[in-house]
């Protein structure tokens, strides 16, 4: 997880390239429906859903999340670019407009990670990647996801303007030492 321009799906594709029984996944498994999302140029500028379809979509993913891991049990590597907890952060991207701890009671239910990976770039790094987001919108999520992984456990916090080959090490370390 990380904000907008982190480097998230370059480097979950180069790990899904690494191991070799690994899958990817964008947010969430698509169980019964192909993935027909599509590119939205700016996540920020959407108008939030109602209540009701907010909560919907919400039990949707719980499901979808659910039966995936239920049925893939012990199977792969399952590589995430972007987890349903990235609706605490950035719940304008996802239309999303239920409370925060409503939010958060519900993802507890959620399957939690083995291993979280934040990456954290400069400031920098992502006004050179993304200019949708505010200055104030960036520094809000940079702040929002710090907070988000303070008190988790096993998190692995990458600086991502660090070369991919080093990250890549670093987490195979890490998903080495979760597997023995």
């Amino acid at each position: 997880m990380g904000v907008d321009g982190s480097g998230k799906t370059t480097l979950a594709k180069k790990l899904n390239k690494t191991f070799k029984y690994s899958k990817y996944l964008h947010l969430k498994p698509y169980i019964i429906f192909k993935d027909r999302r599509t590119v939205v140029k700016n996540p920020q500028k959407q108008k939030k859903s109602s209540f009701l379809l907010s909560l919907l979509r919400l039990l949707s993913w719980y499901i979808s999340y659910k039966f995936f891991f239920y049925k893939e049990k012990g199977k792969k590597i399952f590589i995430f670019d972007r987890y349903a907890h990235d609706i605490l952060v950035d719940p304008l991207r996802y239309k999303h407009s239920l409370s925060k701890n409503l939010t958060k009671f519900f993802l507890n239910f959620f399957p939690q990670p083995n291993l979280w990976l934040f990456l954290k770039p400069s400031f920098k790094t992502i006004k050179s990647r993304k200019f949708e987001l505010s200055d104030q919108e960036l520094r809000r999520q940079i702040r929002d996801y710090s907070i988000f992984f303070f008190k988790r456990k096993n998190v692995l916090k990458l600086k991502s303007n660090t070369q991919n080959k080093i990250l890549i090490t670093k987490v195979k370390k890490k998903i080495y030492s979760l597997l023995k």
